[in-house]
């Protein structure tokens, strides 16, 4: 069991405020990530030791998570310098702790030189990330408020020794009950290789938006938590847009004269999509002048440098789901791109 001594009980009036943020399931639903965040009471003081316990649910992450490698870390904002971690341990079976601790401690007065003051607004401490084992629990995660009241010190500016923060803390909220079932899927160019599609964005629509997601270098994103339902997934992209060529505007010439590219090349729905040049809902003559526009390169033609997508209809099942699909750029119907690395 972790525990901190007291050094010496100097009343002052700086009071933490401790807060979970920045929740998110991620690598498809295969891990939570979340940061821990400190605000003080008052300007002036500065992070000396600091340190977080919280309670996890077992059957959603598995026990012991120290010593089974299950959680990470890094640093945020009052890390980055000056400090360390000087203890990472499972507490129970069911409870992470971790202390940190500033490097020169016993060597100075608190100062922007040797410490990092802990401001009146929030800052990140540590970015945790911890492997789930099953996606149908809850995360059961939450401040122990008794193990961490009495054990925040900080570095004032008149004296080296430690000085206690107000004792209780104040705890802004809990991830208690936070749903780690999650919808997921990976986003894909329409192309021989499937290359994912990183730099896209996903709204969860119920009839209005509920939710955003942006896919990952492998073009993974996920929701969770959203209750069970019907969905659609809108998806819009930044990726570099390229890939027509006059081939591109001979097939898509061909399909606005009547022929059957789905028999004759193959084409599906999003081929259709990107023959649709201006988005009319219609393959015609004015798609073929503009593919061949694109083609050429001509200047004042970025409207139509887009990526188009399928709208996704999708249901949300006990909480679980999975949707994979594709995306093309707007013309590229011969499907010869091949996106960029992010």
């Amino acid at each position: 069991m972790l525990t901190f001594v007291s050094f010496i009980g100097i009343s002052q009036t700086p009071q933490l405020s401790w807060q979970f943020a920045n929740v998110e399931v991620i690598n498809a639903g295969t891990q939570l990530q979340f940061d821990v965040e400190v605000k003080a009471s008052e300007a002036g003081s500065f992070h000396r030791d600091l340190q977080i316990y919280f309670d996890y649910n077992t059957v959603g992450f598995g026990s012991d998570i120290v010593a089974s490698g299950a959680i990470s870390y890094t640093p945020l904002a009052l890390m980055n310098t000056h400090y360390s971690v000087v203890n990472m341990a499972d507490n129970t079976t069911s409870k992470f702790a971790i202390i940190t601790e500033a490097d020169n401690e016993m060597g100075a007065v608190g100062s922007a030189s040797d410490f990092n003051e802990v401001t009146m607004t929030y800052q990140g401490l540590l970015r945790f990330t911890i492997d789930i084992d099953d996606n149908t629990a809850l995360a059961g995660i939450a401040f122990d408020e008794a193990l961490m009241n009495g054990g925040q010190y900080y570095q004032s500016t008149s004296v080296i020794e430690p000085v206690k923060y107000v004792d209780p803390c104040l705890y802004t909220n809990d991830l208690s009950t936070l749903k780690l079932s999650v919808f997921y899927g990976q986003i894909t160019y329409l192309n021989a290789a499937n290359t994912p599609l990183t730099s896209c964005t996903v709204e969860l629509n119920d009839g209005a938006p509920v939710g955003y997601a942006n896919t990952d270098i492998n073009g993974n994103y996920a929701f969770a938590g959203y209750a069970d339902g019907s969905y659609t997934l809108y998806t819009t992209s930044t990726n570099v847009w390229g890939g027509v060529t006059v081939f591109d505007a001979l097939y898509i010439e061909a399909a606005a004269s009547g022929y059957d590219m789905a028999a004759f090349l193959g084409w599906v729905n999003l081929n259709y999509l990107a023959a649709d040049v201006d988005g009319n809902a219609s393959v015609d003559v004015f798609d073929v002048l503009y593919a061949k526009a694109l083609a050429a390169e001509y200047a004042g033609l970025e409207v139509f440098e887009i990526y188009k997508f399928e709208d996704q209809s999708i249901d949300i099942i006990s909480g679980l789901g999975n949707q994979d699909y594709k995306g093309i750029c707007n013309g590229d119907v011969d499907e010869s791109y091949t996106p960029p690395a992010k």
